[in-house]
């Protein structure tokens, strides 16, 4: 693959051996979503979209309107105070007559994963958008597989020309989300996460730059973020990803101090959690090479 290939994956050696607790310093859980988008107004049949989803879920409620298709989950609950409610799964349909599709410009930055990407979006016309509800409190795992499992569900049904990730802040090629789901899910963050470059010199002949992730935040994990001025910057964005699924297996437990393995075996990478230097703001894992 090409740049910033995410399954070449190394393993790291970390010093997590205290873990903080109420650490003031954490992401909270945010909506997922993600708007999948159509060269022309698809057909969306309600019926045939349901019985995909319950390939995926045992027991589906569901309640359909002009606007909206709402998908409950009662194998997923959500306790409150005073009650118990399923996790919910939705499609959000533009109004009649509407045909536009509204992406933000940090869309088109940095979709190094697909080169295409850029291009057949801006020829796409409609879009429709997927989200979970009432889901926050869930386990994060627990959380994503469900939004995963409905998403890929959707996806089969209506056959977008590309996908939109508001957590991961790219564009995605639907058939690569469906094939890597449907391979034992070995890919859990591709939907959600995503590894960006940025140049923050100020002085041509000082290259310095940052690359990051973002994604993580949605799901209340940090995300991590690295400056750099002479390594590689493929090997920087395998590292990212490795911190990625790190932090994804084993939650939110880096605290300052800490040191994650780097590019050379046996490096000790300092850990320190901080305001992300660049948007959206969110807490990050900022890691010093040695």
């Amino acid at each position: 693959m090409g740049l910033f290939n995410v399954f070449k994956k190394k393993n790291i050696v970390e010093e997590n051996e205290q873990i903080a607790e109420n650490d003031p310093l954490e992401n909270f859980p945010e909506l997922l979503s993600a708007k999948l988008l159509f060269l022309d107004k698809p057909n969306l049949n309600s019926n045939q979209i349901l019985t995909e989803v319950k390939k995926h879920f045992e027991n589906v409620e569901h309640s359909f309107s002009e606007n909206s298709l709402i998908f409950s989950f009662p194998d997923h609950p959500i306790q409150f105070a005073d009650a118990t409610i399923p996790v919910q799964c939705t499609i959000m349909i533009p109004d009649q007559g509407k045909s536009e599709v509204e992406l933000p410009d940090a869309a088109f930055q940095q979709n190094w994963h697909w080169p295409e990407a850029n291009q057949i979006a801006k020829n796409c016309t409609y879009e429709i958008l997927v989200t979970d509800l009432m889901s926050r409190t869930l386990p994060y795992k627990e959380r994503l597989n469900v939004f995963m499992d409905f998403l890929v569900a959707v996806v089969n049904i209506t056959q977008p020309s590309a996908v939109y990730s508001s957590p991961a802040q790219k564009i995605l090629n639907p058939l690569n989300i469906v094939s890597t789901w449907e391979t034992d899910k070995i890919q859990m963050l591709y939907v959600i996460c995503n590894v960006r470059l940025y140049n923050i010199s100020n002085n041509i002949d000082d290259k310095e730059l940052l690359m990051d992730t973002v994604g993580l935040h949605s799901i209340g994990l940090p995300d991590f973020q690295i400056r750099f001025s002479t390594a590689d910057e493929n090997e920087i964005a395998n590292l990212l990803w490795t911190y990625a699924y790190y932090a994804y297996e084993f939650g939110d437990i880096i605290v300052d101090g800490n040191t994650l393995e780097g590019l050379k075996t046996g490096s000790k990478w300092k850990c320190e959690k901080q305001f992300s230097l660049v948007g959206p703001e969110r807490i990050v894992v900022n890691v010093t090479p040695d």
